[in-house]
């Protein structure tokens, strides 16, 4: 029906094949369910029972808002189609869209939910929208208004309170940043989910994966999941995983955690689900079935690394020489468990870096290769072609550092070693002696310095030291200089 009827021009003519068509000018719409509908003109077919609304359109109906150039309303069905200008607030879940064309399809006696769809119009532009974490009217006690989701797609889809967009999906909160193929947004639940290339760029990150989950935004603590080839790059950390989680207290990064994702003793669908967690900081690659990173004041202070964990050094490839075993072309550390422990750059340091290693440990079957320079005797400049290799075994391995470089190592529990010092390639050294056995170990609970100046020896009352052996090749693999090679067995 019509409202101010007596402020319309109204202009009614039957046309055949098409029924009794009506203009006019002004109108203002009062419908079923309380919409109204303004218009400069509109044109009603009665057979259709369809309005053509054209100029300065307004949808009115609780709580939902419509503005637009051009409107198509059907009656009966309970469906609006916009364009040009288009924009639609809705008050109960605090969201807004702009741009693109509309269709809305309302609730009705034969449609269980209303539904909304927005796309890329014929002036090209893409929707907007506004999208609050929590609906206003959600009735949390004490609860204000949080920071919207800025949401720009070329299809953007609503059911209810749940949203949905798709094709190149950009969107911004606060300083964070995401891009997804598509994402997915649950109000109940205040979860944005990415899907597709998806990815999350804050203050001090920049996450990727397959998908990415943003859970609980306007808590104190929140956090952000990503699967399937998942990677966080950090100033301070660069993390791959299947399965990556970021923890955020007050919007910084307090806490990560990577993982292999579960699949209940089936295998992986495909190697991207399959991604053993890796991180490498400062110099160092970690390995393991699980890492976790734990950061102070936006700055990593450890690393957890549990289940055959591994930490290998990327730096000093000076030491490297061609014929070295591919084993000792690094220095590594090995233990069902490895800690690395984070202690602030000292004031003056050259590396310009915030945080430096402080301790490396590895705990249960710990194992550690380590390279030096060549002693005195055995120098670079009387020939010898590779470094010195100190080799060690026992039930936990401590690795002291200090701006960068190894200043100690400990080792605990039962302890076997053995430590290698190149010669020059002028040596006579015999090298066919064999070495005496020297495998012999008994439990006991020291701790020693295996870095140490003298090389390291039993307690009193524990056994005689085992001889020094003659020299021999140390690798498997040809070398052309022989070695002075020391083993030991430590209780």
């Amino acid at each position: 029906m019509f409202g101010d009827r007596g402020r319309n021009q109204v202009f009614i003519q039957t046309i055949p094949g098409v029924g009794q068509v009506t203009y006019i000018s002004g109108p203002h719409f009062e419908c079923d369910g309380g919409v109204q509908i303004w218009a400069d003109s509109a044109v009603a077919y009665e057979n259709d029972g369809m309005s053509h609304l054209l100029g300065t359109v307004r949808y009115l109906e609780a709580g939902r808002e419509l503005l637009a150039d051009e409107a198509r309303y059907f009656s009966r069905l309970g469906r609006l189609q916009a364009q040009g200008n288009m924009s639609i607030r809705d008050d109960a879940q605090g969201s807004s869209i702009e741009n693109g064309e509309l269709l809305y399809l309302r609730r009705t006696e034969f449609r269980d939910e209303e539904t909304m769809t927005v796309a890329v119009g014929p002036d090209g532009r893409r929707p907007e929208a506004l999208l609050m974490p929590t609906a206003p009217d959600s009735g949390q006690a004490d609860s204000e208004p949080g920071t919207p989701y800025s949401v720009v797609s070329d299809r953007m889809f609503l059911a209810g309170a749940d949203f949905t967009a798709a094709g190149t999906v950009q969107i911004l909160r606060d300083g964070l940043l995401a891009f997804a193929d598509s994402a997915e947004f649950r109000q109940a639940e205040g979860n944005l989910l990415l899907v597709g290339s998806a990815r999350v760029k804050g203050e001090t990150y920049d996450l990727e994966g397959g998908t990415i989950t943003m859970a609980s935004p306007d808590e104190a603590t929140n956090e952000i999941e990503a699967l399937r080839d998942a990677r966080l790059a950090s100033d301070d950390i660069l993390l791959t995983s299947a399965r990556i989680v970021v923890f955020m207290r007050d919007d910084a990064l307090e806490r990560l955690v990577a993982t292999e994702m579960s699949f209940e003793g089936e295998a992986p669908p495909d190697s991207l689900e399959a991604g053993r967690p890796e991180a490498s900081v400062e110099g160092f690659v970690l390995t393991a079935d699980s890492l976790e990173v734990t950061a102070s004041a936006q700055t990593v202070d450890r690393v957890f690394a549990a289940g055959t964990a591994r930490s290998v050094s990327t730096t000093r490839d000076s030491l490297n020489v061609e014929l070295l075993p591919e084993i000792a072309r690094s220095d590594w550390l090995e233990g069902d468990t490895v800690i690395v422990t984070f202690a602030p750059t000292q004031p003056g340091a050259e590396s310009g870096q915030e945080m430096t290693v402080e301790t490396i440990t590895a705990l249960v079957g710990a194992r550690s290769l380590y390279r030096l320079e060549p002693s005195d005797s055995t120098s670079p400049s009387e020939g010898a072609i590779a470094p010195a290799v100190h080799y060690v075994v026992g039930n936990q391995i401590t690795i002291v550092m200090s701006d960068g470089q190894i200043e100690g190592m400990q080792v605990a529990g039962q302890t076997q070693g053995v430590h290698f010092e190149p010669l020059s390639r002028s040596s006579d050294t015999d090298t066919t002696a064999t070495n005496a056995d020297s495998t012999t170990v008994i439990d006991t609970t020291a701790v020693i310095d295996t870095l140490s100046n003298e090389t390291p020896r039993p307690s009193a009352g524990l056994g005689e030291h085992p001889p020094e052996h003659p020299t021999r090749d140390a690798w498997s693999s040809p070398m052309d200089a022989p070695r002075k090679e020391r083993t030991w067995t430590h209780p």
